[in-house]
């Protein structure tokens, strides 16, 4: 039985107090495929995100995560989706270990037995369980929001800015697994700023652009 798309964007528009910020854009994201946002600061990419995730309501057009409406829906596109945000949110006062636990708990299914600790290896965050969130680097902490993003092997990973602060073995190692993830068929939405990541990562994206404007392009060698 086939799937529904991972993202599928339709007519997306939004506007701040009678200012265009985004105007029809559309745009989907098939299995195994990574697919880049680009474009300078305050041209809506982070307004975007949010009509995406479901923490923003768009003026028009509809979002479908897996199928489903992230706004009516907001259990059902978590399940499906995994969010690396710019600014990762982690609760200061729980240790590493107990945010992990915490996310086990929430999600619905838990995610698969050991995942959890493949990831902390890969990333280099075994040994810092008992850290509090708020004692972290900015690269561990993006280290551990990326962890919890994956760790329930989610159909769709959305990464904005998601390589800030990390050092380059990271970033290569991060870049290794999202393409594992892709083979078994999860999408990528990559958010940055970074053209050699994009032209590296991704083989086509959207560009958006101030007053509204957007265009797509075929392939990620433009952003060179």
């Amino acid at each position: 039985m086939s799937h529904p798309s991972p993202l599928v964007v339709a007519g997306i528009s939004k506007a701040y107090r009678g200012r265009p910020v985004l105007r029809e854009v559309s745009f989907e994201v098939s299995p195994g495929e990574a697919v880049a946002l680009v474009g300078p600061n305050g041209a809506g990419k982070s307004t975007l995100l949010g009509c995406i995730t479901g923490d923003r309501v768009p003026d028009a057009g509809t979002v479908h995560v897996c199928g489903g409406d992230p706004l009516s829906d907001h259990r059902a596109a978590a399940r499906c989706m995994g969010v690396v945000p710019e600014q990762p949110v982690l609760y200061g006062e729980l240790s590493v270990g107990e945010m992990l636990q915490f996310a086990h708990a929430a999600r619905e299914p838990a995610p698969p037995t050991g995942e959890a600790d493949r990831l902390l290896e890969l990333l280099g965050l075994v040994g810092a369980e008992s850290l509090l969130c708020r004692e972290l680097s900015q690269g561990m902490g993006r280290k551990l929001a990326i962890v919890l993003a994956l760790v329930h092997r989610p159909r769709l990973v959305v990464l904005d800015e998601a390589t800030n602060g990390l050092d380059a073995p990271s970033v290569q190692q991060l870049g290794e697994e999202l393409l594992r993830r892709r083979a078994d068929g999860a999408a990528v939405l990559l958010a940055s700023h970074d053209r050699e990541l994009v032209a590296a990562w991704c083989e086509r994206g959207i560009r958006l652009a101030p007053g509204a404007h957007h265009t797509l392009f075929a392939s990620t060698r433009e952003e060179r």
